[in-house]
């Protein structure tokens, strides 16, 4: 199972990093890889742009996916897990 973790907001930052030190399979997903990495690449390289369209290819089924984009993204996203 990996988690797709879309968005590294200030708000994002603190979850996803204890997600990662706690050994969980995440992958980090966002709009500008760069920013993430500057947040999280001391702990994680598995950090992807975000599109729905590669995130979409990369879900598996019992994968888990969280959302910190704004909301007008979740049904796009709620939609790649169905």
């Amino acid at each position: 199972m990996t988690i797709h973790w879309c968005g590294t907001g200030l708000s994002a930052i603190p979850g996803l990093r204890r997600l990662i030190r706690n050994g969980h399979d995440v992958t980090v997903w966002n709009r500008t890889p760069e920013k993430a990495r500057a947040e999280v690449g001391d702990l994680t390289d598995d950090i992807r742009a975000f599109t729905p369209e590669a995130l979409a290819e990369a879900v598996q089924k019992g994968d888990v996916v969280v959302s910190m984009l704004p909301a007008d993204w979740h049904v796009a996203l709620a939609e790649i897990c169905l």
